[in-house]
């Protein structure tokens, strides 16, 4: 394998050591910090207080208030709900739909399209967490243009239904990433297959799913672990937006995360509820691993 490799790098191997630096540099400040929240998540560590300074060991306390108290569990459900709609059905079907039938196309609908997908996208989340608040509000843009001008009483969306407002909004915000990676995805597919399946007599919805679907399938699953992840610890949008509330409805994993560890100062507690967040992920993007794998 040595032998194979560039003459150059093999004897200059310091210099690629050099150049990975960083990387081990950035894996090791990672591994440290998740090593300090792992070991915190065993202790009664707090934020301000007397166990800020001398907190101690609890065992394996921390995990067992996961289910065995109201909060996690909830939150845990809420979190499935926000990313199944908001990531899985949402940001990746719609994302794929969009580059499929903008694929090919060169017109002024294209651009105008492809603008507002990536105004959501690079809008900074408190910017975007106002403009959804104030267009939902019981005074805002679609009250004044839909429901009082149909004689109905003004709706607070925001108020009455939180989650799916929160959910349309980050799709709205994240959906440029998955419309990206699929067009990129669907101009690698040859032409010449999606023309012999034509030529054979495939309808066009049969050229997407028997055609395309499959070779760009490890493209699905590369947008499918990215999304996942991301909006399963999204927090800035759900925050600003609702808190958490009304009530509990929108107190997504990494909202109840930042109330424990932060409005309420259990940093033991918090540490417990990241070090679950991770195994939960964790899971999730081996699963998505094994898709990305080529099927024998």
């Amino acid at each position: 394998m040595k032998n194979q490799a560039n003459p150059w790098l093999t004897s200059n191997l310091w210099v690629l050591g050099l150049g990975m630096l960083p990387a081990i540099l950035l894996i090791g400040v990672l591994l440290y910090f998740t090593a300090w929240a792992f070991a915190f998540s065993f202790t009664d560590l707090a934020l301000v207080g007397r166990k800020s300074v001398e907190w101690e060991w609890v065992g394996l306390e921390n995990f067992q208030r996961l289910f065995t108290r109201r909060g996690f569990l909830e939150s845990l459900w809420t979190t499935v709900i926000f990313v199944f709609f908001s990531a899985i059905v949402g940001q990746s079907v719609l994302g794929f739909l969009l580059a499929a039938a903008l694929r090919g196309t060169r017109s002024t609908l294209r651009s105008v399209v492809e603008v507002c997908i990536m105004l959501g996208w690079l809008l900074p989340d408190i910017v975007a967490a106002f403009l959804w608040s104030a267009t939902t509000a019981q005074t805002g843009l679609i009250n004044q243009l839909i429901i009082r001008p149909l004689g109905l009483p003004p709706v607070n969306f925001i108020n009455d239904y939180a989650l799916p407002v929160v959910t349309i909004a980050n799709i709205w915000k994240g959906t440029a990433w998955s419309y990206l990676l699929f067009s990129a995805a669907l101009d690698s597919v040859s032409r010449e297959v999606v023309e012999a399946a034509k030529v054979d007599g495939a309808t066009p919805m049969q050229r997407i799913w028997l055609v395309q679907l499959p070779i760009i399938r490890p493209h699905i699953a590369t947008n499918m672990l990215f999304i996942t992840i991301w909006t399963f610890t999204y927090f800035p949008l759900i925050f600003a937006m609702t808190g958490g509330g009304p009530g509990r409805q929108t107190e997504t994993l990494a909202v109840f995360l930042y109330n424990q560890s932060f409005a309420r100062g259990n940093l033991g507690f918090g540490s417990a509820i990241s070090v679950a967040m991770l195994v939960i992920v964790g899971c999730l993007s081996l699963v998505y691993l094994r898709m990305l794998r080529e099927p024998k």
